[in-house]
């Protein structure tokens, strides 16, 4: 599963942040706050975590970093991902942008976790810059979801 561990390295907008002693474990306080304020969810509606984040690579490495990323992205299926896709920016041409939904922000932490996830984390961090934002939600629904 060395594959599924290198496409959650989409989630670095989290795990970065999460590696002691790393450059980027130095997140805004904004970010902070933000990655521990708990998700609102409603009784009745049962919600998935969702999550947009940003990374930016070192120049001419974006295209490396988003084959990381896309690499047996079915994979992520079994450890409660249901959407996860890449995009590009028009105007940044080292600005990376991903979308996920999780079963839970439980879920989406655990495979952060995971001994392979992290090492491949560690091989990709010099292809970034170092700079992330996040933001989460609960998912209410959506084109593509089950239920």
């Amino acid at each position: 599963m060395p594959s599924l561990h290198r496409f959650l390295l989409g989630c670095l907008t989290l795990a970065a942040f999460a590696i002691p002693g790393h450059a980027t474990a130095q997140a805004s306080d904004a970010a902070t706050t933000a990655r521990n304020t708990p998700m609102p969810t409603s009784s009745a509606t049962p919600s998935r975590y969702g999550l947009i984040g940003t990374m930016r690579t070192k120049p001419g490495q974006r295209d490396a970093v988003v084959r990381l990323l896309l690499r047996d992205v079915d994979d992520l299926k079994a450890v409660g991902c249901h959407l996860y896709v890449v995009g590009l920016d028009h105007e940044d041409p080292d600005l990376i942008r991903v979308t996920e939904v999780w079963d839970s922000k439980d879920a989406h932490r655990a495979s952060l976790q995971l001994p392979d996830v992290r090492a491949t984390i560690a091989e990709a961090m010099p292809l970034l810059t170092g700079e992330f934002t996040q933001t989460e939600f609960p998912v209410a629904g959506g084109l593509g979801l089950t239920e």
